[in-house]
């Protein structure tokens, strides 16, 4: 079964359990920790990722592995609780299928979410980053095979992968919310272990800013698709300014700590700078 298929496979499931028939304006992925983005909205249906042909599901904690249809201010949101990674032993195409389903879906653009390592000294535990730019070191591409021209053209230009116009307007509405984004490159590592020193100082060197297990092959995915893409980092440990070791456990910790404040940030981005929902 070709990757087209699947992900149709995967959207006519979805469209007959859930009676959708609008398209959908956003489609969230929340990274670890993040769960409490499922709360931009009220929640329609929830279907775990193994229900769904060709998702699969989560092994990793923090990462509910629900796929979950939202709604706000009458308009559908699509909110993926988690991802899968490469770390999890799965192709990369696997990592990004929540992508295509997007796409088969018309989903009209998306918020990519991750907790990251920070790298650089103005990034510490419990700042938000927007990702301006990637380094991808996963060694790893979804696109390679055979292209599908109905998922998207054999060389997607990526010299600016993440949408400057919802960029911008995402710093808009963390101005309105007064919550502070930062911004900066994220680096994307296969994992699952943590970083060496040495590597941090060669992630550093390169000009990275943070450092995560994730994002880069979800956002070459959705250039790949047409798709109008951001994301934004959720520091959780500091490389820089912390001799602690970090942990999945902290990681969880400050996705709890923190989260609220995001979930303000893209409450504002998608209702616009002058509406809030009733």
């Amino acid at each position: 079964m070709t990757e087209y298929d699947a992900a149709s496979r995967a959207a006519e499931y979805f469209y007959k359990r859930t009676g959708l028939v609008d398209a959908i304006r956003m489609g969230l992925v929340t990274g670890s920790g993040l769960g409490i983005l499922s709360g931009m909205g009220n929640e329609i249906t929830a279907i775990p990722f193994d229900e769904i042909p060709g998702l699969g599901g989560s092994t990793v904690a923090g990462h509910v592995g629900h796929l979950k249809l939202l709604e706000r201010n009458g308009q559908p949101i699509l909110c993926m609780m988690g991802r899968r990674h490469l770390y999890e032993g799965v192709h990369s195409r696997s990592t990004v299928f929540g992508i295509r389903l997007m796409q088969l879906l018309k989903t009209e653009m998306v918020i990519l979410t991750n907790s990251a390592g920070g790298l650089s000294p103005r990034l510490r535990p419990g700042d938000l980053m927007l990702v301006t730019d990637h380094i991808n070191l996963m060694f790893r591409d979804p696109l390679i095979g055979v292209n599908d021209d109905r998922l998207g053209e054999r060389f997607p230009d990526m010299s600016e992968p993440y949408d400057r116009k919802i960029s911008s307007q995402l710093h808009r509405a963390a101005r309105l919310e007064q919550v502070k984004l930062k911004e900066g490159v994220y680096v994307g590592l296969a994992g699952p272990n943590y970083e060496s020193r040495a590597e941090v100082e060669m992630l550093r060197r390169l000009g990275a800013d943070a450092v995560g297990m994730s994002t880069v092959l979800e956002a070459i995915t959705a250039k790949h698709a047409g798709l109008p893409v951001a994301a934004i980092s959720l520091i959780t440990n500091s490389h820089v300014h912390s001799a602690d070791p970090p942990t999945h456990a902290g990681v969880l910790e400050m996705g709890r700590q923190a989260g609220d404040r995001l979930l303000q940030v893209l409450g504002r981005f998608y209702d616009g700078p002058d509406e809030r929902p009733e």
